[in-house]
């Protein structure tokens, strides 16, 4: 049997890219990790110098399945066709499912603001009214306190009576002296 042993390709390396190399190989390794170093490193840069030199027909802009220069389709055209249209189809559908989800959240995230928005604004409002509420319990325990002994009860009900915001009033329990 004969022996179809490849030879060894060469690399074709710019002048930096062998400069770089040569640095790189250069580097003494005394130990066993730095030794793995700088191979991974020569290795490194050979990957690059490959990249640099190796026509990629995805860069150049270039469709992936070209057909041939044959006048007639062969009967592996329509299977290449039919899977190009599918992973088009993928890709369109995808974008379509991504646009869609981002409206969705942001759909969601206003909703969510405006019913923060309302939930603050009546707090703020019950708020208020507890306040206004609680001042009026103080001022009518203070007019109760300042006035003298049998008055306490008509001084009580001329408090009750000055309601000017025209709201009901909460029933505060009674205190007994």
């Amino acid at each position: 049997m004969p022996n179809h042993a490849r030879a060894p390709t060469t690399l074709a390396l710019t002048e930096s890219q062998s400069t770089e190399l040569a640095l790189v190989a250069a580097l003494p390794a005394s130990t066993d990790a730095e030794k793995r170093k700088r191979d991974a490193d020569v290795l490194e840069v050979k990957l690059r110098a490959i990249r640099d030199n190796v026509v990629d027909s995805r860069r150049r802009g270039g469709a992936a399945d070209v057909s041939g220069s044959q006048a007639g389709a062969g009967s592996g055209e329509f299977h290449k066709y039919r899977e190009a249209r599918r992973r088009e189809r993928e890709r369109l559908d995808a974008i379509e499912r991504e646009d869609e989800e981002r409206r969705t959240m942001e759909e969601y995230r206003a909703r969510v603001e405006t019913r923060v928005k309302a939930s603050e604004e009546k707090t703020a409002k019950n708020r208020k009214k507890r306040d206004k509420a609680k001042a009026k319990r103080a001022a009518k325990r203070a007019k109760t306190t300042t006035t003298s002994g049998g008055d306490d009860v008509a001084a009580a009900a001329v408090v009750g009576d000055d309601d000017d915001d025209g709201e009901e009033e909460e029933d505060a329990p009674a205190e007994l002296d």
